[in-house]
């Protein structure tokens, strides 16, 4: 069962990779009630799948639901210590201890070639490598899966050719990624 679906709300982990440390940050409905939106966003927050009548709601209040959503995923967040701009890990993520450099290099590479947290809760804290080893196993395996993603759009038809082309450019780039963190880590 989706742990985070249950209840909540939950807090987001962000990390600075340059100070080795995560921070939790509000939940959408905390960070818009400071900001003097908590009641708009909660009244339309339960009209989210009646479009009708959310789009009426949304009209008498004067804010839209995706707009208050999309400052909530827009929004910087920078670490109270160094002041860079911290990374959204999602809701899954448990640091590794400040002193585990190696750990934290191997989670930044595995930022730098696209994954994070962002899950439902059901497996719990995801999985990072402890070895250089399995490190390298990790992009491999994520490397095929990337090659598998680009093969199914170059010969999928259910993709316009601009949407064909703007998804195997993003595979692409996803797998160029992976060979730079492999030539790094080799």
């Amino acid at each position: 069962m989706c742990r985070y679906a249950m209840s909540g709300p939950y807090k987001r982990h962000y990390v600075c990779f340059v100070c080795r440390k995560a921070f939790k940050q509000p939940p959408i409905e905390d960070y818009l009630a400071v900001r003097g939106r908590g009641y708009v966003y909660k009244q339309l927050r339960h009209l989210w799948s009646n479009t009708r009548v959310l789009e009426l709601r949304e009209n008498e209040l004067g804010h839209r639901l995706a707009d208050l959503e999309e400052e909530y995923r827009n929004a910087t967040h920078n670490c109270p210590e160094c002041g860079e701009q911290m990374i959204d890990m999602g809701l899954d993520f448990k640091a590794p201890k400040q002193s585990d450099v190696k750990a934290w290099r191997t989670l930044q590479g595995m930022y730098r070639v696209g994954h994070a947290f962002h899950t439902c809760g059901c497996n719990g804290p995801g999985w990072i490598p402890k070895s250089t080893a399995d490190y390298h196993k990790y992009l491999e395996t994520q490397r095929i899966r990337y090659m598998e993603q680009l093969g199914h759009v170059q010969h999928s038809s259910e993709f316009s050719a601009d949407a064909k082309k703007e998804a195997a450019d993003y595979w692409a780039s996803r797998i160029q990624a992976i060979d730079r963190e492999l030539a790094a880590v080799t």
